[in-house]
């Protein structure tokens, strides 16, 4: 009854409109293991079809906007979070919707009342102060950051003047990101694998696994944004009261109610979501052709995922699975932005995130910080883009890159060949552990 309610809201808001717009694109790719990928070397790791359409409907001074997707996915790699997609069984098909609201601006306020995306932050692909939206982690080969947000369902009311805005969002219902939970996703036996230690692993199969927060007004986010732009520079403050969109994972030694015991050589995986705050700040300021960029965010008594080892040890010791620990922590990110002539765009980042108090049984290290390098570069009057980036973890150097190249057939089709290269540094480091998904993609995309 809610699906044809919503249609018919949409169906009505067409009619009525002053102006309707209508765009879409159809976009078809498929990614294969290069020979460093070991294990999944000559797979097939991506192969999807993918419907985007939007409709934008305007009356006077209102908005409704409308986006889903339908996929069709080769490998039944879809997931869902139970809210942000309908996912057929098998994970071969989804129906997504991605943003549907209700836009309203006035002289001095706004209102966008619905399942909406909101870009928080300075950063170039990196989650610093950006912790509103969810993300689709279900994939990773020949994605991309803005591309993978899932929309929230939320009331956002805005203050408005000449070089300032202010942003304050009610949140009533948390959306956790999607997980690789299908079993035909290359990435689900790398984040839940069946064997740990010599024990078996029963992984999670569907999102219900997990121990979501109840839906009540009491478990509500709340988030706000002021922001001044000035001729110096554009600033931004942030401050967020929610949920942690990863859950933690919990491992539950196996419990035989008819023999009441515990099989230690089976070990359950499930998780939790654990509250979360957030202060933040970033910062643009432009000097000719560059942009610095800074950004900031604070977390003050987060709850950091502990080991498995260290879970399994307080079981055997105490009969309790702390699966995180609260500590402080700080993330942070100073950035560059050069535009010289000739069609170039170069941007670098330096990204530290630190825990605070730090002990071994947390699953992470006490200080990660890396490099980013992305360059881009347009020729034959602009029907052929040429983009580089990567990534370098500063302390194990393990690294990350991609490379891609687009050519525009005509106006609407664009033809891509995307790599993905993933290297171990001397330890796995950051991005060492994903080097059997090293793969080229093929993709082709019209657009209407």
């Amino acid at each position: 009854m809610k699906r044809f309610t919503v249609l018919g809201l949409a169906f009505a808001a067409t009619v009525c409109a002053q102006e309707t717009v209508f765009l879409g694109s159809l976009t078809s790719q498929a990614g294969v293991g290069l020979p460093n990928a070991h294990h999944n070397k000559g797979d097939f790791l991506l192969g999807q079809t993918t419907f985007d359409g939007t409709i934008k409907s305007y009356l006077d001074e209102a908005m409704v906007y409308v986006n889903a997707q339908i996929v069709h996915d080769a490998l039944g790699a879809q997931s869902t979070n139970g809210s942000s997609a309908f996912v057929a069984d098998d994970g071969t098909f989804a129906l997504k919707l991605r943003e549907a609201y209700i836009d309203w601006k006035g002289e001095m306020l706004a209102l966008r009342i619905g399942r909406q995306v909101v870009s928080w932050g300075k950063a170039d692909d990196i989650q610093i102060t950006d912790v509103l939206n969810p993300r689709d982690e279900s994939s990773f080969v020949a994605s991309d950051y803005n591309e993978s947000k899932l929309g929230i369902d939320a009331v956002r009311l805005s203050l408005l003047t000449e070089k300032t805005q202010i942003d304050a969002y009610w949140i009533p219902f948390f959306t956790p990101s999607i997980l690789p939970l299908a079993s035909g996703n290359p990435l689900n036996s790398q984040v839940f694998p069946r064997k740990f230690d010599g024990s078996r692993v029963g992984v999670p199969e569907k999102y219900n696994d997990f121990e979501l927060p109840e839906k009540k007004l009491s478990k509500s986010e709340l988030a706000l944004r002021a922001s001044a732009y000035t001729s110096f520079a554009d600033l931004s403050l942030y401050g967020f009261y929610g949920w942690d969109d990863l859950p933690l994972i919990k491992y539950s030694p196996y419990i035989n109610e008819f023999y009441e015991e515990n099989d230690l050589d089976t070990l359950l995986v499930s998780g939790e979501y654990k509250r979360m705050y957030m202060v933040g700040a970033d910062a643009a300021i432009p000097y000719g052709d560059l942009v610095f960029r800074f950004e900031g965010a604070f977390f003050p008594k987060r709850h950091i995922q502990t080991t498995a080892y260290y879970q399994i040890e307080k079981f055997v010791n105490e009969n309790k699975i702390p699966t995180s620990e609260r500590k402080n922590q700080a993330v942070g990110l100073a950035g560059l932005d050069w535009t010289p002539s000739g069609g170039w765009t170069i941007t670098a980042q330096y990204v530290m995130d630190k825990i605070f108090d730090y002990n071994d049984n947390l699953d992470r290290r006490d200080y990660e910080h890396q490099a980013t390098l992305s360059i881009e570069k347009s020729v034959l009057n602009e029907t052929l883009t040429l983009m580089a980036s990567g990534a370098l973890d500063l302390r194990y150097f393990s690294s990350a890159s991609e490379l891609e190249i687009d050519y525009k057939l005509t106006d609407a089709i664009t033809l891509s060949l995307i790599g993905d290269l993933y290297f171990r540094g001397y330890k796995y480091g950051m991005y060492g552990e994903y080097r059997d998904y090293s793969s080229v993609t093929f993709k082709g995309k019209m657009s209407f």
